[in-house]
């Protein structure tokens, strides 16, 4: 059942295999020996990749019951045991996922040297589909989905600035009215990004829309933009906690935009209905007690 899960879910019978550490012989042959115990076929090749049958997407619904029900009862036993071990399973957005909760698992691992937590960043939708589907334990982003199933709470908080190279003609003045970037070429986030969403929403509140033609360069991550500014390609609106560093070494500089206020709330996610582990329950508590410090 739970290789019938990573198939359907990686699409991949290598990807698969690669994520259960077994052979692709291996899987293929627990697929076969499945669909002949229930006397027909669970998967069917589509291009390049593999997707359920009709009976493989009802099996996939109870698969997913059961390997629950599995995890639920371990937790319930190690939380009866008072055990702290084991692989915790985080989903996080980019700001989260890259600039916060990397030093909050130093601190933990000091505390329980026996656990392993592996973040998996990704956008705020698969982050929380993941919750949804208990693929992953935890979740953090920057974004309240409505969904009934899920319980956020506030984790930290964030502000979008005006970064600039040293270099560039804006750097010289520490204030400037929206207008002033008219023809100003800058470093954006791809489409569909909720940083790039807030920034133009919040510019043209404020008087300022800006044109294709100033959009130097479309990058996917806040890592990218911030390369991107250091190699002088353009200005951006970008995550505070993403170029702090940069600013205080003095490579980048922050620039006011009159009447540009921007913050951003980030939070923890978990399902309402599935209990947690003892080693997620112990994250999940440390980290906000930290971030509350």
């Amino acid at each position: 059942m739970e290789i019938l899960c990573k198939v359907i879910e990686s699409e991949s019978f290598s990807s698969a295999a690669k994520a259960m550490k077994l052979s692709q012989p291996t899987i293929s042959e627990r697929i076969k020996m499945l669909e002949s115990e229930l006397g027909t076929p669970l998967l069917e090749r589509l291009g390049r990749t593999v997707q359920p049958t009709r009976a493989g997407k009802i099996l996939h619904k109870f698969a997913k019951k059961m390997l629950d029900a599995r995890k639920d009862g371990k937790a319930a036993i190690e939380a009866y045991l008072g055990v702290i071990s084991g692989q915790l399973d985080i989903g996080a957005s980019t700001i989260p996922g890259g600039y916060l909760l990397p030093h909050l698992l130093g601190k933990f691992k000091l505390l329980h040297s026996e656990t392993s937590i592996i973040i998996n960043i990704q956008d705020t939708r698969k982050v929380i589909d993941g919750v949804l589907g208990g693929s992953i334990e935890l979740g953090f982003t920057g974004a309240k989905i409505s969904e009934g199933q899920l319980i956020y709470r506030f984790f930290a908080e964030d502000e979008l600035v005006l970064a600039v190279p040293i270099g560039h003609t804006l750097a010289k003045k520490k204030k400037i009215e929206a207008r002033e970037l008219k023809g100003v070429k800058m470093i954006v986030r791809e489409e569909g990004s909720g940083t790039r969403l807030v920034a133009e929403e919040r510019l043209h509140d404020i008087g300022f829309d800006m044109n294709a033609d100033q959009v130097a360069a479309v990058l996917g991550n806040s890592q990218g933009i911030r390369t991107a500014l250091k190699a002088g390609v353009g200005v951006s609106i970008t995550s505070r906690l993403s170029v702090e560093e940069d600013f205080s070494a003095g490579v980048l500089c922050p620039v006011e935009i009159e009447g540009f206020s921007c913050t951003r709330e980030f939070y923890s996610i978990v399902h309402k209905a599935r209990t947690l582990t003892p080693l997620g329950e112990a994250f999940l508590d440390f980290i906000h007690q930290e971030r509350e410090n």
